[in-house]
């Protein structure tokens, strides 16, 4: 494995140090963000076009950042998870070490990880001890358990829970109002189910204007127009005496997997082979599932007609004689004498 160099470890240091200052101003410009999703349903905002760009490929599914490397159909949104992929493809791996520990991490953002949390100087520091930490609210619960400094406790009226963070309490009270986002809908609702249902049967808006087929969201049916398009890409499978053709990639590689390549899922319980891994994870459900014992509607058994007779023995029904109770038992309990010497006119 190799190693970067001291000079690399340092410039790392140096980014994640000039980064606390730029921490700074992007919390001043946040109200200067201007590039909105226009994407219903979503209110994120961006100070920069590339970012919102970035952002509607998560909506539309588009992945332009694909691996170079040989028999890898690897695809990413963005360039920097398409950066931390082709590592993997390398023989020699870099490993980044911590210039203060001299601790080893595999990965660039591993790395600018553990610094920021072991010896980054925005830890928060407790006044009574010094004792540091990373997140304020290890702070505020280390001062209740040791300094007996108890906090202000945000607590929810609804469902009797409490936080120590505002921003947390307010997240969590936005729960017990699930407002339709639908522009000009003013419908609130107590569960998140009941809204989808809501959304499911009354905004049905977004229609094709080729084939009137509706759907919930607009991305859908952005996706779903490209059905139409004369232009529309289209997958053909590579081998000559096959004329399949799909219009995803993702398709067309399961295809080839298993008509061509015959490679399925299988089960470890009992072997069992899948073409499509949602279809394996099923059916692995069902080997866990209590199985449902199966009612017989039978008919109550009939009683015996000798119920309250004494048994005889096989000895009284031979010789036509009733004996009674206790001599019946006697002869059934008694023991069998097998003599296994043979006499001499059994011999002849």
């Amino acid at each position: 494995m190799g190693q970067i160099g001291e000079q690399d470890s340092n410039n790392v240091v140096l980014d994640l140090q000039s980064k606390h200052d730029s921490n700074i101003q992007n919390k001043k410009q946040k109200e200067e963000k201007k590039y909105k999703c226009d994407y219903p349903d979503c209110n994120a905002v961006f100070l920069r076009p590339n970012r919102l760009e970035r952002h509607i490929r998560s909506h539309t599914g588009e992945k332009p950042y694909k691996c170079s490397h040989p028999e890898c159909t690897k695809s990413y949104t963005n360039s920097s998870h398409l950066k931390r992929h082709l590592e993997t493809h390398n023989a020699v791996k870099k490993v980044y070490t911590c210039t203060e520990c001299s601790m080893g991490m595999r990965s660039l953002q591993g790395y600018k990880r553990h610094y920021k949390q072991t010896h980054s100087e925005k830890r928060i520091s407790c006044k009574e001890c010094n004792a540091t930490f990373n997140k304020k609210h290890q702070l505020v619960t280390h001062q209740a358990s040791e300094h007996s400094i108890m906090p202000i406790v945000y607590k929810c009226d609804r469902c009797n829970r409490s936080y120590l963070n505002r921003g947390r309490f307010n997240r969590h009270q936005k729960t017990h109002e699930k407002r339709c986002p639908v522009p000009g809908c003013s419908e609130v609702f107590d569960k998140w189910t009941l809204l989808c249902e809501h959304r499911r049967t009354n905004h049905k808006d977004h229609k094709c204007d080729t084939c009137g087929k509706v759907f919930r969201s607009k991305a859908r049916l952005i996706l779903h127009c490209k059905i139409h398009s004369e232009d529309r890409l289209v997958f053909p499978c590579p081998y000559d005496t096959c004329h399949r053709f799909y219009f995803y990639k993702s398709n067309l590689d399961e295809h080839v997997r298993t008509s061509h390549l015959g490679k399925k899922f299988y089960c470890d319980i009992c072997s069992v082979g899948y073409t499509s891994k949602r279809w394996l994870i099923a059916h692995i459900k069902r080997h866990y599932e209590p199985k449902k014992k199966k009612k017989k509607n039978r008919e109550p058994r009939k009683k015996r007609k000798d119920v309250g007779v004494p048994k005889r023995s096989v000895v009284s029904a031979l010789i036509g004689v009733d004996l009674p109770y206790s001599l019946e038992k006697m002869i059934r309990e008694r023991e069998t004498m097998i003599n296994e010497t043979v006499t001499t006119t059994e011999a002849s």
